[in-house]
């Protein structure tokens, strides 16, 4: 028998992985972008889930819309970043 553990994250921790803003985390939440479990008042996203929103394609537009979320990247990165992937 093969045991499949799942990773759950904390939306601290699921910003810091995916290098967004924590209120990003916490308004894809609310509006059903992410999926995750409320325990106690308490949000889990599960690592899967969380990575497969990574893998997934992104439109010019969504892009423009990401990147003020990013928690990582200055203004100009963030241009450059939308520069590059519309070349």
């Amino acid at each position: 028998m093969r045991v499949s553990r799942e990773a759950f994250l904390a939306p601290w921790q699921a910003a810091d992985y995916a290098g967004l803003k924590l209120e990003a985390i916490y308004e894809m939440l609310e509006s059903g972008e992410i999926t995750g479990e409320q325990t106690d008042g308490l949000w889990r996203i599960r690592k899967s889930v969380l990575d497969a929103w990574l893998d997934a394609e992104v439109e010019p537009e969504e892009l423009e819309r990401l990147t003020t979320k990013m928690s990582r990247l200055t203004e100009e990165q963030a241009k450059q970043v939308l520069e590059q992937a519309q070349s």
